[in-house]
């Protein structure tokens, strides 16, 4: 992990693009952050995005059971759930530590895991043999209709609606970080269609990356009749899990990308 977070700082300074969409993305997040206080988070998510490669390698190349100080918290609400009988939507903001949580989440429950599946054909097939080794399935972050069958079925789907999603895919304007952004509205779809139960998820991973913690809250209860009211809602609870631990969530993707015309490129 000392030799991930070394990555991390090595990243910093020569993925000049995504720092500079990382820097973006915290001044707009935290406005009233001086330069300095901003900076200084680039810093620690570019950290903490180096441990996540470290963490990556590992769950890879070796045993997960090697990766011994893990506490879940709130699990209980997860057992239920699936007790139950009803499909569970696991709800998770993108954290870095998003890799290993698969292969920690997947080895107590099984749970289909919804992705965007990379462009290069060849990275792609190697990305599934992998995450398959510790996860139910793998799901077309496009491919509702395959969510809806896994939920309808009683079993888990573990999704990260917090990336930009455009008109033509079911993206309407909310608010994020009181910015206004692209979200997917097909957490309510699916709500409706399949009366899964949501269990918000926290994964922290300790600033040495020597402990992890996997926290599981109370079923979220949404308004799946009013889909703006409810994803506005589902903003509102990742936006608040981020702020307690933003060194740790992903800032280095465009999630305030132009709405509309009527809106400005904050990336330009």
């Amino acid at each position: 992990m000392k030799v991930g977070r070394g990555m991390g700082a090595l990243m910093y300074r020569l993925l000049a693009s995504r720092r500079r969409i990382t820097q973006i993305n915290i001044k707009l997040a935290f406005p009233d952050y001086s330069q300095t206080e901003c900076d200084s988070l680039a810093r620690s998510a570019f950290a903490h995005l180096g441990m996540a490669t470290a963490e990556t390698a590992w769950i890879w190349f070796r045993q997960v059971d090697g990766i011994s100080d893990v506490k879940f918290v709130g699990a209980e609400h997860v057992d239920n759930a699936l007790a139950a009988g009803k499909g569970v939507i696991l709800l998770q903001a993108h954290f870095t530590v998003l890799e290993l949580c698969g292969a920690l989440v997947g080895g107590r429950w099984p749970v289909s895991a919804v992705y965007d599946p990379p462009k290069n054909p060849l990275f792609a097939d190697y990305l599934y043999a992998q995450r398959s080794r510790h996860l139910s399935g793998l799901i077309d972050n496009r491919g509702i209709r395959e969510m809806v069958r896994c939920l309808r079925r009683g079993e888990m789907v573990w999704y990260s609606p917090d990336q930009s999603v455009s008109t033509n895919h079911g993206g309407i304007v909310t608010r994020y970080f009181d910015q206004p952004a692209l979200t997917t509205s097909g957490t309510a779809r699916i709500l409706k269609m399949t009366g899964a139960t949501i269990i918000p998820f926290v994964p922290t991973r300790s600033d040495d990356g020597t402990r992890y913690t996997l926290s599981f809250g109370e079923p979220l209860k949404l308004d799946s009749t009013d889909p703006l009211e409810a994803t506005q809602q589902v903003n509102d609870l990742l936006e608040a899990q981020v702020r307690t631990q933003p060194e740790q969530y992903l800032w280095a993707h465009k999630r305030f990308k132009q709405p509309s015309a009527d809106h400005a490129n904050p990336y330009r």
